[in-house]
């Protein structure tokens, strides 16, 4: 089977790059391969490979700048998979939303029939491209997914043991609630429905939600990350005792954020046949790979 992925270089991407099967054809597209920004560059790259399937793991996540680039990050987030989902003929398109599509006002987790309502721009890019793949109509899978985090790109465990190690405090936002879900189950999720496509059994074409099991907040992941460092071992300045609670409305970000970022996976779950694992469960293995990271680079530098 031949996979074309857009964004293999990303934090998503690079999670399946590292779980395709060898025997598949496998095409990585990076930003040095195609230009998201320039209109018809996507369409020509896909009307040449002629791939059995397409994964567009890029996407514009910096949320607070996208309120100041609009048009930038429609472009990419919208725009540019129309051309994929207009390019593809009979192949699969599989791509990647979020709960930010979402105004976080319902009470309990959201599911895939509940109405959208993004509070940001970077949410109403990626409803706007979920609602481009419904239009056209291609053969497509939309995994909606929230607080997606790994050890080797830019995130909030990223961020969070970093300023532990410059900071004696740190403040953390208590009253906004999700599932922080790693690359690594996305992953494996997107393998699942990979080998069900390659199996002649694929999913029903659609919209999905992809989370970790359980949730927690801001502030309560933050707790979890430090006490974890300490137990790993990494070097950490601010502890537990130095988190603080603080409310999203002292904490100024340009990008609103939803409340409650909760997503019902049980049309996923029933779908392939899995359960999803708990969200403290990734977080234990990023922490554990940013140990094995910052291990050998004390070890190079020896």
């Amino acid at each position: 089977m031949k996979v074309a992925i857009f964004g293999s270089n990303g934090q998503v991407g690079s999670a399946i790059m590292g779980v395709l099967p060898r025997a598949w054809d496998i095409v990585p597209l990076s930003r040095r391969d195609v230009d998201l920004v320039r209109p018809g560059a996507v369409a020509a790259v896909v009307r040449r490979l002629q791939p059995d399937v397409v994964i567009n793991a890029a996407a514009w996540t910096a949320v607070d700048k996208a309120e100041h680039e609009p048009d930038l990050v429609r472009r990419i987030n919208a725009d540019a998979l129309a051309e994929m989902a207009n390019a593809i003929g009979s192949a699969w398109l599989i791509t990647f939303s979020s709960d930010y599509v979402f105004d976080g006002d319902k009470k309990g987790p959201y599911r895939e029939s509940d109405q959208p309502n993004p509070l940001n721009v970077y949410g109403q890019s990626k409803l706007l491209g979920e609602q481009a793949l419904e239009s056209i109509g291609c053969r497509h899978l939309i995994l909606r997914t929230s607080w997606v985090h790994s050890a080797s790109h830019p995130n909030f465990a990223n961020t969070i043991l970093r300023l532990a190690t410059e900071r004696d405090q740190l403040s953390v936002v208590d009253d906004q609630v999700g599932a922080p879900t790693s690359a690594a189950l996305i992953a494996q999720v997107t393998l699942a429905a990979l080998m069900r496509i390659a199996d002649g059994n694929p999913l029903r074409t659609g919209l999905y939600h992809l989370a970790a099991s359980g949730e927690t907040s801001w502030y309560d992941y933050a707790v979890f990350l430090c006490g974890l460092a300490r137990q790993m071992g990494l070097a950490t300045r601010c502890g537990v005792d130095g988190l603080l609670p603080i409310s999203s409305r002292l904490y100024k970000q340009d990008a609103v954020r939803p409340p409650n970022s909760r997503l019902d996976t049980t049309k996923l779950q029933a779908a392939l046949g899995i359960e999803m694992p708990s969200w403290q469960d990734g977080v234990h293995d990023t922490v554990r790979d940013l140990r094995l990271l910052q291990t050998r680079q004390e070890l190079s530098q020896t």
